[in-house]
């Protein structure tokens, strides 16, 4: 009877901590490391939020377990790259004071969804362009102020219990049908009434009063 063989691994000792370069990233997300010509897999720490990219050169460590971890990017060759800040569950940023984000040049927010929840909000934009399907505003009191405002609907529909407008020089209205009906009185008062038609001017009541 033939005895039989077993094999053991060849003992390899991991770096407690070095610096080696990225060569590869797997679709786990574990990362090949180049250290001491050698290519070690390691996983991403949570520690490190900076994503690692090919061609990053990195601290990595191993742990009591004979696992290895990438703790941090320490340089990136391509300095024009894109950096990403990647957690593997949510992330949130709470400082005990304020949070200011700056930019040089643009800030981009993409997401599914966007919920803003805050006492009190200041937005000043020099100039600004929304573009969507659709709008809705739930307010108590909105006050507009400016010089000049222009609107261009295909349909406006507004209904309201009391409407008070007041125009201090002249207002021009120019339709191409005006019906106007009011379930209790009309009343149209100035200095001077001029009231003219090209073809018929009717006026029906069961009672007429002129003078």
């Amino acid at each position: 009877m033939n005895a039989t063989q077993k094999s053991f691994p060849l003992g390899i000792n991991l770096p407690q901590q070095a610096a080696g370069q990225v060569v590869n990233i797997l679709p786990t997300g574990d990362v090949i490391v180049e250290y001491q010509q050698r290519g070690w897999q390691c996983r991403v720490a949570i520690s490190c939020l900076l994503s690692p990219q090919v061609g990053d050169e990195v601290l990595i460590c191993g742990d009591d377990s004979q696992r290895l971890w990438v703790l941090a990017v320490l340089s990136r060759s391509d300095e024009q790259q894109t950096v990403t800040l990647s957690v593997p569950g949510n992330l949130c940023i709470a400082p005990q004071g304020e949070l200011t984000l700056h930019s040089a040049e643009q800030v981009s927010i993409d997401s599914q969804s966007v919920q803003i929840t805050a006492q009190q909000s200041d937005c000043h934009i020099a100039h600004m362009r929304y573009s969507g399907d659709e709008l809705t505003a739930w307010v108590n009191v909105a006050c507009l102020l400016g010089r000049r405002v222009e609107a261009l609907w295909k349909t406006v529909v507004q209904i309201s219990q009391r409407v008070l407008r007041k125009v201090e020089q002249a207002e021009h209205v120019r339709v191409g049908q005006l019906d106007c009906q009011a379930r209790d009185y009309v009343r149209l008062h100035a200095r001077n009434t001029i009231i003219t038609s090209q073809a018929i001017t009717k006026v029906d009541s069961e009672q007429i009063h002129m003078g």
